[in-house]
């Protein structure tokens, strides 16, 4: 069931330009509008029994739809207008000049609103790689790594020169020349062996590492002609909410030893995303012999956020090994059901790209995915091109069950 925000009604109107969630559009179909599309923390709840760690968050429950709401009004004081994407995540942002700096009002309002709906869209015209570096910079990250060009995806080639935290990537780009970037650079600028070819890949950025980053970002300068390369959300909150009891008690604990896909690409998914097809170990001890280091410490597989009191998965499908104390055949099941439940088309949503928009999100609180090429064999052949940020991070990732 579907319940009224405390929103204001004009803050609640979907997009015109495409942005509508997958659930909005089903509820047009039986005649619920906008007003009845609550954003992220509005007064919608669950009547079904917690786990003991989420249940201890009873005051943060009450709490979150008096903030949305306070959100809210702050945008609206500050002139911002906030769209709805999807029912639990995710706002598109207009009425903010991004080429100029940001008050420091405003700069605290955008960091507020990524706490609170995760997937920020920005739709406002052409930025410079300047303005988007600047932007970037207003939510959280290693400043000494960004100041000394230290990036945790560095192996994403070429760089916008003048900012090379934008790693430009794309398909079949036939520019002579961007933002500095020439001709044969920007030819290179996919890597080889795309996994979105055939099937789906949810995962978060730098997931094996011991401090995933918080923020990514894209910046779309030219969407396949045609359509066709959405790029999907899911939220990990929510997906560890919806697990049934047993479950949630089971995973609590658990670790996930990962390996770098890096290291062997070429691999296959199932066509949800949610598992390796391909039997890696002939490729993994190659590895292994030649002595790159393929297995990065384990990380918690359910994670809380020290700002945040919600338990939320930490995981990239394709890197996961298996869990500590489970064999691999076991691991890759219990992954399949967890991520398969919490991926579903009312769980998603699919981003429509746009020339121009800018996307940033919670890494460590949302998986996404391209959509699968197989599925619209007309973008292949045509030109994407986009810039893409893994902004990195000292902030520590804490388990759920130690939180």
């Amino acid at each position: 069931m579907l319940y009224r925000s405390r929103l204001p009604v004009d803050m609640l109107r979907a997009s015109p330009c495409g942005f509508c969630s997958p659930r909005l559009a089903s509820a047009r179909k039986v005649g619920i509008t906008a007003e009845t599309l609550p954003l992220k923390g509005s007064t919608a709840r669950s009547s079904r029994q917690r786990c003991p760690v989420t249940s201890n968050r009873s005051s943060a429950q009450q709490g979150t739809a008096t903030a949305a709401s306070r959100l809210g009004e702050k945008a609206q004081h500050y002139g911002v207008s906030l769209k709805p994407l999807h029912q639990d995540f995710g706002v598109l942002i207009e009425g903010l000049n991004l080429t100029k700096p940001l008050s420091t009002e405003h700069q605290q309002l955008l960091h507020e609103l990524w706490r609170e709906h995760l997937l920020l869209v920005f739709r406002a015209g052409y930025l410079d790689p300047g303005s988007q570096e600047r932007v970037l910079r207003y939510f959280p990250h290693d400043a000494d790594a960004l100041n000394e060009g230290r990036f945790g995806n560095a192996y994403f080639q070429p760089r916008v020169p003048s900012n090379p935290v934008l790693a430009v990537r794309g398909h079949n780009v036939t520019l002579k020349e961007h933002e500095g970037v020439k001709e044969e650079a920007l030819k290179k600028c996919q890597l080889g062996g795309n996994p979105f070819d055939e099937s789906r890949l949810w995962h978060m950025d730098m997931s094996d590492l011991p401090t995933p980053c918080e923020v990514s970002a894209m910046y779309m300068v030219h969407p396949a002609e045609d359509g066709g390369d959405d790029t999907i959300f899911a939220s990990t909150e929510k997906l560890f909410e919806d697990l049934d009891e047993a479950t949630k008690k089971q995973i609590l604990p658990l670790r996930t030893v990962n390996r770098k896909a890096s290291e062997f690409q070429g691999f296959h998914m199932n066509w949800e995303g949610t598992r390796r097809l391909d039997e890696f170990e002939e490729r993994l001890q190659q590895a292994t012999e030649k002595g790159i280091v393929i297995e990065p410490p384990p990380n918690p597989f359910v994670i809380k956020d020290p700002d945040n009191a919600k338990p939320a998965i930490l995981v990239s499908a394709q890197r996961v090994y298996h869990f500590e104390g489970m064999n691999r055949s076991d691991s890759v099941a219990l992954l399949d059901k967890v991520l398969t439940h919490g991926t579903g088309d009312s769980d998603i949503y699919k981003h429509k790209w746009q020339p121009n928009d800018f996307a940033i999100w919670a890494n460590r609180r949302l998986i996404h995915t391209a959509s699968p090429a197989k599925g619209f064999s007309h973008t292949k052949d045509k030109m994407r091109l986009y810039h893409l940020v893994f902004l990195d991070s000292k902030k520590p990732i804490l388990p759920a069950h130690e939180a």
